[in-house]
């Protein structure tokens, strides 16, 4: 036991006589920057934590919130691991851009301008970062609008829902795409490779469109010009088909004869004579 409590004084002698070396050297002669680092650390710690609630808040109000719901975005910070929204995200970025900020600052007046270059230079890349998020939240909103508007307008034009369904996907995954290289080449990143592939995607995918459509071009030229020559309410007879217009389709005109309803590609009509006829 008295070896023990010789140990410990042993210790406790060093540790004092550490400290009347120590103060007197050190903290005494750097009293003042010791002080402006602490005061500087823990205006900086509030000011960072005020700034995240203050931009959480000012984006919920814009917003922002509601928009991004529609959007992809909260399920891909959920695959990369992040438990907040796209606000959140943003808040926490802004805080620790204060926080970066107040290091280098702190770096700078402790006298180690190599560090504080490089603090710097991740000061000026969070700013980038989130502005490249902010056009990915834009791209997507874009991709999904147009891509809605291709989808209604392919399912009005082809009339079938795969083709419809491709262009929609087709142009929305294109402008989704174009948002990301974009934001990519924003903080810097090489889109070259990406570039070339979404050329090739986007090429293969006008092709295998074209294909799908191919015999759908002379029903549709078809159209525009029977839209010219036929009104809804007239009758015609063509071939074996003989009724009222009910509606003139971009690919078909749709007969009414007695209790049937007819479909007649207007190629058809285009390659035979058409009467009209008086009910």
């Amino acid at each position: 036991m008295s070896d023990i409590f010789s140990i410990l004084q042993a210790v406790w002698s060093y540790f004092i006589s550490s400290l009347n070396i120590f103060i007197p050297q050190y903290i005494l002669p750097n009293l003042q920057l010791i002080l402006q680092i602490i005061l500087i650390l823990i205006v900086g710690f509030f000011v960072a934590r005020l700034s995240k609630t203050v931009t959480v808040k000012l984006l919920t109000m814009a917003g922002l919130r509601k928009i991004t719901i529609r959007t992809w975005t909260d399920d891909i910070l959920k695959a990369v691991g992040y438990r907040g929204t796209l606000i959140t995200l943003i808040g926490d970025l802004v805080k620790w851009f204060i926080y970066i900020l107040v290091l280098g600052t702190i770096i700078e007046i402790a006298g180690f301008p190599g560090i504080f270059n490089i603090f710097s230079q991740i000061a000026i890349f969070v700013p980038r970062f989130i502005a490249a998020i902010l056009i990915i939240v834009i791209g997507f909103l874009i991709a999904d609008f147009f891509g809605k508007v291709f989808e209604e307008a392919g399912r009005r034009i082809f009339q079938d829902d795969f083709l419809s369904s491709f262009t929609g996907g087709l142009i929305k995954y294109s402008v989704a795409f174009v948002s990301i290289i974009i934001s990519l080449a924003l903080i810097g990143i090489d889109t070259f490779s990406l570039t070339v592939m979404l050329a090739i995607i986007l090429t293969t995918a006008v092709i295998m469109l074209l294909m799908g459509v191919k015999d759908m071009f002379p029903n549709f030229t078809a159209g525009i010009y029977l839209k010219k020559n036929i009104k809804i309410g007239e009758h015609i007879k063509t071939g074996n088909y003989s009724g009222k217009v009910e509606r003139i389709e971009p690919l078909a005109v749709v007969i009414k004869s007695g209790a049937k309803t007819v479909s007649i590609p207007s190629s058809f009509l285009i390659k035979n004579p058409v009467e009209k006829t008086k009910q």
